[in-house]
């Protein structure tokens, strides 16, 4: 036997599933829609990206500084190019690693100004300027600055310089 159901009751479960598949209730039944600004998700990564730029530079610079030539070439990756600021062209780990060994007590300190910075994905640029104080050799005594491009990979969750250009001042 079949029995109907009084009329508000019967509405009322028609209105109850059109409401649940209602726009309003999907958006807040959706797990994680919380309608974030994609401006704010770029400006996060680029945040994050930086602090470990920071702490790879850090590293650089406290290698250069106290002539650790192995240890400055551990920081480059093994296909990477480094165009010194004498101009030569370094292209390897290897290559940057021999050039280290053989000129970084020459150089003395070098300082790094960070006047640019972009990220995306993997791949991280860092345009600044430098400055160099020649300590030995031939030119012992001789200031060089001028800009330097670096462009760092992440390769897993490393990142390493891929290419870093010293350009001659102007």
């Amino acid at each position: 036997m079949i029995h109907a159901l009084p009329r508000p009751v019967a509405l009322a479960a028609m209105l109850v599933p059109a409401a649940m598949v209602s726009p309003s209730a999907i958006h807040a039944q959706a797990p994680g829609y919380q309608q974030i600004d994609v401006g704010a998700i770029r400006a996060e990564y680029n945040a994050e990206v930086l602090t470990q730029i920071n702490a790879h530079l850090a590293k650089w610079g406290d290698a250069w500084a106290n002539d650790r030539a192995e240890e400055l070439a551990n920081l480059y990756w093994d296909d990477a190019l480094f165009i010194t600021p004498d101009g030569d062209q370094r292209r390897g780990r290897g290559e940057i690693g021999e050039y280290f060994r053989t000129r970084l007590g020459e150089h003395g300190t070098v300082e790094a100004f960070m006047l640019d910075f972009d990220a995306s994905g993997g791949m991280a640029q860092v345009f600044g300027n430098y400055m160099l104080m020649i300590q030995g050799g031939e030119q012992a005594g001789v200031m060089k600055q001028g800009p330097m491009m670096t462009i760092y990979l992440l390769r897993g969750r490393t990142w390493k310089i891929r290419s870093q250009v010293f350009m001659p001042g102007s």
